[in-house]
């Protein structure tokens, strides 16, 4: 058996390819903002980002499922029949759900129901109202 010393020693293989293995990195400090006050609002900046941005973004992915289902078979057919009830279950769900959760429920929902508002507003505007039903189609 190998004596203790000798197992401890590297290899010729560890030697070569074992380099990088072998690296230390150090890890840098985080910055410290010069005021507490400055500190503070960095800390709120990386909250908001972490949590708020992320229910903003569900509300208006869960949006963007919602009309592209509503709204898929009446703009596929060749007789376009009237678009006014998914006009109106469109604007209800984002501007009565949305409002809902964003003046009662509060917390990150409030965020969720911005973001079902944001997207109702985003499709009509770059739709120029085909997919939310404002405009009759062509």
């Amino acid at each position: 058996m190998a004596e203790p010393q000798e197992r401890d020693l590297p290899s010729l293989e560890d030697e070569i390819f074992g380099v990088a293995h072998n690296v230390e990195v150090e890890k840098a400090a985080p910055a410290r903002l010069q005021s507490d006050r400055a500190q503070l609002f960095a800390e709120r900046a990386r909250a908001f980002l972490g949590r708020d941005v992320k229910a903003l973004a569900s509300g208006f992915g869960m949006f963007l499922l919602v009309d592209a289902v509503m709204m898929y078979a009446p703009l596929m057919t060749s007789r376009r029949p009237s678009l006014l009830p998914q006009f109106v279950t469109l604007l209800v769900l984002a501007f009565g759900l949305g409002g809902l959760l964003a003046w009662k429920v509060g917390g990150r929902w409030r965020m969720f129901g911005y973001g079902m508002m944001l997207a109702w507003v985003f499709l009509t505007l770059v739709s120029v109202g085909f997919l939310t039903g404002v405009t009759v189609p062509l």
